[in-house]
């Protein structure tokens, strides 16, 4: 029977990277924004493809396979580099399937085949991610594509407690920390332990996360094992799962059967779900008896992907796992995932963490969490319907002030009926106390101590009491939590539960409105309107028969608002458990025709059915609108007015001789494909403090034609509207023949090519617009430009560029604007393209202003035949008239921001990083402000850069040009990093608000380095001491330090950073010894503190020091030359890694190595400290040889020491023979079938000269290498006898080189002993190993000299070695003497 990797792994201990991803936080648990959390790998992508198409990228796609050519092409024209098959083991279908596939909320969940799913990895350079799904998608054997998504571990890193040692105990609530775990008594864990089960078999836990101590010895005995791979071969695939020696899981990301944690988190989860119980020792898990099978899928620095996770799903579910407990997740929705989860739904009960950023699902309106309302939504996977997500408690049952949560409740759900998102289940999430690597325990925090706790507590469950479906499981878990008033699970109630409690429970989940009794059938509710409703229900535990409806008024509602005409109506079908339908006859109501626009109706559901014990009473909210509908052609003149809500229903027309007047204030809202154009006369002339706005429609996507103005337009706002694409001769442009002043166009897209064609814009705001191809375009043959005057041109997308000067005949377009922060669709920022055929200089009309005072800057967003990367076409733009300020004819933007005296762009290198303490940010605006608004100032490492409000002290300059504010920094600002300066909300003086500045301006925060100058290096002797000082009171969630150190070239170019310790710095300690060092060397050291969110502050200010060397023999620095440092010496040799060690003295011979030369040697200095030193080499070598299996030795002098290397079968028996007895003998087995053995005397004791039998070694040894020492620990050069003459044993040999010592010739003699050709070098090195020469050929069996003519070599000491098909045979120790 194999030997479990479980021994394979102990004593292992976690590093943390040095570049590892910090977490945006200043709280004691991993928080996730939400924008960073739908980030996803680039150069990747999930594909499913469609079953049918019969797609196998597992195979190589050649010739003309049906079906395979289209993808083959997309393949080539992407790059891919790799396709790997996600789920190989249970991505098939099953049928008949094994459980009901229904969801607890009653979605039918589909068993998809997911054999076809693949990450495909992609050139990067070639497109990007979007572009790349974009032609994938395409294909008509796809399916679907998507991002793959980054996933976040959902834990704190802190350590509320020191390490806790464990001790002995007799049962699962007498283990030495159990007092410190609270979480078992609110889940009533207690109780469930001493039910009697009802099956033999161990539930088994998959733990989805950063990997698992399996050698930790509250974890070792109740981790899984794949008993097909115990028992088989080694190196083999015993159980056909496509994965070798998977004795206890996989870790997916390093490939490997070799579970470790180096992180922590997976640790901390897998022993509050089942660490052993009845050990004596540490803590107890939730189900003591569960078995752990751990599977990494998150990287050491807590992140993980979506296709990681997805195959982690594969193998848990094809494996066994009863239970996959997930405290992973992310903000980014993946189909993929969903339909993998879906998959293993049918095989294990799924578990999952909520997260940790006191978000509501609820994206759109939820009451509890209003000020973060736009940061809401769903956390994936824990919100899927089957995927039983958890929240985190504290010790009183309430909700921790990190959780995220379900306001509606574990059922209800505001999302749509195919969506359905819950998190059902709450559980302890506090101070957490739990096993961590290296046999210790922490106290954690995170809704990822939560999910554990439920999935331990499940898989118990499932021990003792039997389920039809898991949809009963998860309904009985929901309903103590409901009797519980919403708090934790009660596992005890769940197991007390019977078929006769099982009462049914309705809820609504959603509602359909049809208005077309007589209404205008857009399925809202408009004024005078009669609406059919049709509820959709679930019954969440027994089944519901006779299902009654009705609606009424909600209380303190106005009575009159609407007529109910259908108070009570049968629902027409019974549902069974945990079903879902939509109602089979309608509820309906009459809108009162006087009703307000925009009006929002509470109603009230009723629902009730036989043997309910609680009535459904459902109060919700629908929104009616009251507005006037135009279109079509106009006829006669017409005047619009404010506070009427117009509809454009059809294109509007205004044909010559008719008049349109449309009043200050007044909003159009345009439906889907529709627009204006004008033959006569429009007046658009709203004001600066009552604007006319164009728009969309509320639930439309604002897709119009164009507008065609005859008329200048003015005060006038387009907002969020998009164009749609005509035939290529009328080339789509959304705005055309008009005249725009003081107009805003904001959030509008333009879908083929250009937004503006032959129109004047002056004093107009253009921003956060985006176009399909060119954006904003000038002009182009045969076509007027368009004008841009005194107009902000700002954060604008586009295909290719976000402004464009394509013709070389159309008059100057830019006049005294500012352009600034625009890009296309790769994130370039290219403000302006200029491409022609031929030569031409592109002018300003007037000049204008870049964004910078920085021609390098400005050039980079240049897209012309001088770009520095992408030059194009023979045009050149023009700087020499630029403004290095911007003009204050436009309206009000973001100039400049300084920070501490240094402009936040254009002096970004001279700016110092921000440390602890008060920094002073000044906001520079083109002209006065209105000073009454106050600016939104802040900072972030991440979109959209809002972490970090900067408020303290914000004042007014006398001018109003320049708003001051400050913010100070301290150890839990939590802002390390690259910080980009976010403005918004100020307002100029004709009442324009800026547009958002959140592209140009930077700073650097190093809180870290500000208070880690106390960081000291003091140089030793092989060593360097570093000692530093933190302020606790700055850095209250510290988990400890990491130090790095890099040298620096005689360029001054530093080498890659190394992280020194092995293990995280306990943050109680400020000290820390590198005896890995170099004497003579100058090392730079920094400090990186690490929070308990495993976030990184940055890097402080680096200290050098060149540790010292010790005299000759002193290995161990200790300023003596005694028997401690030959003990460590010989520690040294046989790799015991002892610390200290001085290298540069222990080599005592000066040639590079250390062996038992040098032992004998340092006891040479011990016993004769006046003596002469060692150097040269004896002329006579020591000839060895084996001959029934004993190793032998003739010598012509006295020999100090031997130390022999030998290739021999583990368990080999070796032993020293007479001859070496009154010496002191070292042997240790140095890897697999190799074995070193030192003999050396102390006492000055040597061997004679003549032949002398060493050691026996058996028949089947063979001797690697042999150093032999005399007496004073001069090298006496080793020849095998048995290859003189080229004999029997197949050797490589150095020989003695002579003469020695040498002048002008050096003669090297070499035995190449084995059959075949082979690539010889001979090298020859001084003292410190630059090599001065060498010489190569190809040598076969035979013996060889090689006459070496140095030329102008210095007097001194060479080393001489041999180098046979690149591996090092032998070194020799010449003399140079001219």
């Amino acid at each position: 029977m194999r030997k479990s990797l479980l021994l394979l792994v102990a004593g292992l201990m976690t590093t943390t990277g040095l570049f590892a991803q910090s977490n945006n936080n200043v709280d004691d648990v991993i928080k996730i924004d939400q924008h960073a959390a739908r980030q996803y790998r680039e150069g990747e992508m999930i594909v499913k493809f469609k079953p049918s198409s019969n797609v196998n990228l597992r195979a190589p796609m050649r010739g003309a396979t049906p079906g395979m050519s289209n993808i083959a092409n997309v393949m080539d024209e992407l790059g891919i580099t790799d396709s790997e098959q996600l789920m190989p083991l249970s991505g098939a279908v099953v049928s008949p399937q094994t459980k009901s596939l229904t969801s607890v909320n009653g979605k039918t969940i589909e068993d998809s085949d997911m054999s076809s799913l693949y990450k495909l990895t992609f050139d990067a350079t070639k497109v990007n991610v979007q572009e790349a799904i974009d032609k994938v998608s395409a294909l008509e054997e796809v399916e679907y594509a998507e991002p793959n998504y980054i996933i976040y571990t959902l834990s704190t890193g802190e350590e509320t407690g020191a390490s806790v040692t464990a001790q002995e105990a007799a049962t699962y609530q007498a283990e030495p920390l159990f007092p410190e775990q609270w979480g078992h008594g609110p889940l009533k864990m207690p109780y469930l332990w001493q039910q009697p089960k009802t099956t033999t078999k161990r539930p088994v836990i998959a733990i989805l996360d950063t990997g698992v101590d399996i050698t930790h010895p509250d974890l070792a005995d109740n981790i899984w094992t794949n008993e097909q791979e115990a028992n088989g071969a080694e190196g083999e695939d015993d159980d056909a799962n496509g994965f070798a020696d998977d004795l206890h899981g996989w870790d997916f990301v390093n490939q490997t059967a070799r579970i470790r944690d180096w992180n922590g988190h997976g640790t901390h989860c897998a022993g509050i779900a089942a660490a052993v119980g009845n050990n004596g020792i540490g803590i107890t898990g939730t189900n003591p008896d569960a078995l752990i099978m751990p599977i990494t899928v998150m990287q050491s620095d807590g992140t993980g992907d979506v296709a990681t996770i997805i195959k982690g799903i594969d193998y848990a579910a094809a494996n066994g796992a009863d239970v996959i407990s997930m405290s992973i997740g992310g903000y980014g929705y993946s189909i993929a995932e969903e339909q993998a989860l879906a998959k293993a739904y049918s095989k294990a009960v799924l578990v999952a963490a909520a997260g940790n950023d006191f978000k509501c699902i609820d994206a759109h309106d939820c009451a509890v969490n209003k000020k973060n309302a736009s940061q809401n939504g769903p956390m994936f996977p824990a919100a899927f319907t089957f995927v039983l997500g958890v929240e985190a408690s504290n010790p009183d049952g309430s909700l921790t002030g990190f959780s995220n949560f379900d306001e509606d409740g574990p059922v209800f759900s505001k999302y749509g009926e195919e969506q359905l998102y819950n998190y059902e289940l709450r559980a302890p999430g506090a101070s957490i106390m739990s096993t961590y690597p290296g046999g210790r325990y922490k106290k954690l925090n995170g809704t990822s101590m939560a999910c554990p706790f439920v999935a331990g507590g499940i898989s118990r469950l499932l021990q003792s009491k039997e389920y039809a479906s898991w949809e009963i499981l998860f309904g009985d878990l929901i309903h103590t939590r409901k009797q519980n008033g919403y708090g934790n699970v009660d596992f005890e109630a769940a197991y007390k539960l019977t078929d006769e409690d099982r009462i049914p429970e309705l809820g609504l989940v959603t509602y359909v409105l049809k208005d077309t009794i007589d209404g205008d059938a857009d399925g809202r509710a408009d004024a005078g309107e009669t609406i059919a409703l049709y509820p959709t229900l679930r019954n969440e535990w027994g089944v519901a028969q006779n299902i009654t409806i009705s609606l009424e008024v909600a209380e303190n509602e106005d009575p009159t608002i609407v007529e109910i005409l259908d108070s009570n109506m049968s629902f027409g079908k019974p549902l069974s458990s945990y079903a879902k339908a939509k109602s089979a006859n309608a509820l309906r109501f009459k809108v009162n025709e006087n009703c307000v626009d925009g009006r929002h109706i509470r109603l009230v559901l009723r629902a009730s059915c036989d043997n309910i014990a609680q009535e459904l009473i459902q109060e919700f909210t629908i929104t009616a609108e009251n507005g006037v509908e135009i279109g079509g052609m106009i006829t006669e003149d017409m005047t619009l007015y404010p506070n009427v809500h117009y509809i454009v229903t059809q294109p509007l027309a205004v044909p010559q001789g008719v008049t349109l007047t449309i009043k200050p204030g007044t909003i159009l809202r345009f439906q889907d494909n529709t627009g204006i154009s004008c033959a006569g006369n429009i007046n658009c002339v709203g004001t600066a403090d009552s604007m006319i706005v164009f728009t969309k429609t509320d639930l439309g996507g604002g897709v119009v034609s164009k507008f065609i103005f005859s008329n200048p337009i003015k005060y006038t706002k387009f907002s969020n509207l998009t164009s749609i694409s005509l035939d290529a001769a009328e080339a789509s442009e959304h705005f055309f023949n008009g005249k725009f002043e003081n107009c805003i166009f904001e959030n509008c897209t333009s879908n083929f090519p250009y937004m503006f064609f032959q129109s004047d814009l002056v004093k107009c705001n253009i921003y956060n617009n985006t176009a399909s191809w060119a954006g904003l375009w000038f002009g182009e043959s045969g076509h007027s430009a368009t004008r841009f005057i005194n107009t902000n041109i700002c954060n604008n997308s586009a295909n290719r560029s976000s402004l464009m000067h394509y013709n070389a005949h159309a008059p100057q377009s830019l006049f005294s604007s500012n352009i600034f922060g625009n890009e296309d669709n790769s994130r370039t920022k290219y403000n302006i393209t200029a491409y022609y055929d031929s030569p031409i200089i592109v002018k300003f009309g007037a000049p204008s202003y870049l964004g910078s005072t920085d021609d390098e800057l400005i050039r980079e967003g240049i897209f012309d035949m001088y770009h520095k990367t992408n030059p194009m076409g023979f045009a050149m733009v023009d700087l020499s008239d630029r403004l290095i300020v911007p003009p204050a004819e436009a309206h009000g933007i973001v100039w400049k921001v300084v920070v501490n005296g240094y402009d936040a762009q254009d002096e970004f290198e001279q700016l110092p990083p921000l440390g602890v303490g008060k920094h002073k940010f000044e906001v520079y605006f083109n002209r006065p402000m209105d000073t009454s608004v106050e600016p939104f100032v802040a900072m972030g490492v991440r979109p959209p850069f809002t972490s970090h409000s900067i408020s303290e002290e914000g004042s007014w300059s006398a001018d109003s040009l320049i708003y001051t504010t400050y913010l100070t920094i301290n150890g839990k600002t939590g802002a390390d990093g690259l910080n980009r300066i976010y403005v918004s909300g100020a307002r100029d003086n004709e009442y324009f608000d800026i547009p958002i500045e959140n592209t140009r301006f930077n700073v650097e925060v190093s809180a870290a380095g500000s208070m880690a100058t106390g960081l000291m290096a003091e140089a030793g002797l092989g060593k360097v001491s570093l000692t530093w000082e933190t302020d606790e009171e700055d850095f209250a969630d510290l988990l400890g330090y990491n130090l790095y150190r890099y040298t620096l070239d005689n360029e001054g170019t530093s080498s890659d950073s190394t992280i020194v310790n092995p293990t995280v710095i306990d943050s109680e300690e400020t000290s820390f010894v590198d005896y890995n060092v170099v004497p003579g060397t100058t090392y730079y050291y920094v400090i990186k503190q690490l929070t308990t969110s495993l976030s990184t502050h940055a890097l402080s200010n680096a200290v050098a020091a060149t540790p010292l060397t010790a005299q000759k023999g002193d290995a161990n620095g200790s300023m003596n030359v005694d028997i401690a440092d030959v003990v460590t010496e010989v520690a040294y040799i046989t790799y015991q890694d002892p610390q200290p060690f001085i290298f540069e003295a222990a080599d005592v011979n000066s040639d590079t190595k250390v062996n038992v030369l040098d032992v004998v040697g340092t006891i040479g200095i011990i016993t004769t400290p006046t003596g002469t030193g060692i150097s040269g080499l004896y002329d006579e070598p020591v000839r060895y040889f084996v001959q029934d299996g004993i190793l032998y030795v003739e010598t012509e002098q006295p020999l100090g020491g031997v130390q022999v290397r030998l290739n021999v079968a583990n368990g080999t028996e070796i032993v020293a023979l007479d001859a070496l007895s009154g010496m002191e003998q070292t042997g240790v087995w140095t890897a697999e079938n190799e074995y070193l053995f030192l003999a050396y005397s102390m006492s000055g004791r040597t061997l004679s000269a003549g032949r002398h039998a060493l050691l026996q070694i058996g028949d089947d040894a063979v001797v690697k290498e042999i150093v032999i020492s005399d007496a004073k620990g001069k090298n006496i050069t080793a020849i095998n006898a048995n290859t003189t003459g080229v004999g029997v044993v197949e050797a490589m040999q150095l020989q003695i080189p002579t003469p020695n010592p040498f002048s002008t010739v050096l003669n090297v003699p070499y035995v190449i002993g084995k059959e075949g050709n082979h690539n010889v070098t001979i090298t020859f090195c001084d003292m410190v190993g630059r090599i001065i020469d060498s010489y190569s050929t190809v040598n076969s069996r035979g013996e060889y000299t090689y006459v070496w003519y140095p030329e102008a070599l210095q007097d001194g000491i060479y080393m001489v070695s041999l180098y046979v098909d690149g591996v090092l045979m032998q070194t020799a120790k010449v003399i140079c003497n001219n």
